[in-house]
């Protein structure tokens, strides 16, 4: 259960939060990132928890990389995550569109011939990049998304948050919530945003390798694109120089052309987490090692 959180807490956070934003939104993008990627310098440092479960997370996916290079790679994890905050912060207080000028997208054709056909598409995505501007560049091209998040716990920032997703003509799907939802905007040719590459609990996970290593995984990607025969869409957004992003959308996943057996639960399921590794082997450093992904092993 959730800790109990004061209103005190609450509005304290939001005073922290909105000083950062405030002296960020004076800087440049190139500047609020550079501002960024050291505070997450500083957040590696300071946190032992963080940054050995890093350390230890890529040193087991990538056991041919020597320590050195572990660690290198480690910090720049820490970086790239700590200038993905700087630049949520900033946009909290600039018009939405101003990120998006910011972004090159590849693949486009692909997202709008998937979401025409009206039989609903999953835009499957990963902690990579900014999944954030992944959704928004999505909203942007008249593609609506549905986004499947889980609330912040402190409600105040929640709102704020809320607020800049739905920017683009997207919604945001409570997960506790989330299967009707989804099932309702599919079913009438909608699109879902979804991130598949955390640990879930039970009744919702099944086994999956992620990495040659077993991962709880959520069925429900699986599970719906089965049901409603929904495209699949990987689709991310990685930073390319300073406060530049490349939105790029693979070719789909039908699941018509695969076998009843491909289609199963379990196989559809490594699937998709194959599809997300690959993603995740091109640029290792725009990826959340920080979460204990493999809790099985």
């Amino acid at each position: 259960m959730p800790k109990h959180r004061t209103a005190l807490r609450n509005r304290l956070e939001v005073f922290a939060a909105s000083a950062l934003g405030a002296v960020l939104a004076r800087k440049t993008p190139e500047a609020a990132e550079a501002t960024g990627r050291s505070l997450g310098r500083l957040y590696r440092r300071l946190d032992a928890r963080r940054r050995n479960l890093a350390r230890t997370n890529l040193a087991r996916a990538f056991p041919e990389m020597p320590p050195e290079e572990v660690d290198a790679l480690s910090i720049r994890v820490f970086e790239h995550f700590g200038g993905v905050a700087a630049e949520l912060f900033r946009a909290l207080s600039h018009d939405p569109a101003n990120a998006l000028e910011r972004i090159e997208t590849s693949g486009a054709a692909i997202a709008k011939e998937a979401f025409a056909t009206g039989r609903g598409v999953f835009f499957l995505t990963a902690h990579l990049g900014n999944w954030e501007w992944a959704a928004l560049g999505t909203g942007a091209l008249g593609i609506p998304v549905g986004v499947v998040a889980r609330p912040l716990d402190n409600p105040l920032l929640d709102t704020t948050l809320t607020r800049l997703r739905s920017s683009m003509g997207n919604t945001v799907i409570q997960k506790r919530d989330a299967t009707r939802a989804m099932l309702r905007a599919l079913r009438s040719g909608g699109s879902i945003g979804i991130l598949n590459d955390q640990h879930v609990h039970p009744p919702d996970a099944v086994t999956a390798p992620f990495f040659g290593r077993p991962a709880a995984t959520s069925s429900a990607l699986a599970r719906l694109a089965d049901r409603t025969e929904a495209l699949v869409v990987p689709t991310y957004a990685i930073r390319v120089a300073p406060a530049r992003w490349r939105l790029t959308y693979e070719p789909a996943l039908d699941v018509r052309t695969l076998s009843r057996e491909e289609r199963g639960v379990e196989s559809l399921t490594a699937r998709l987490n194959g599809i997300l590794e690959e993603m995740v082997r091109r640029h290792p450093e725009q990826w959340l090692w920080l979460h204990n992904r493999w809790r099985l092993d």
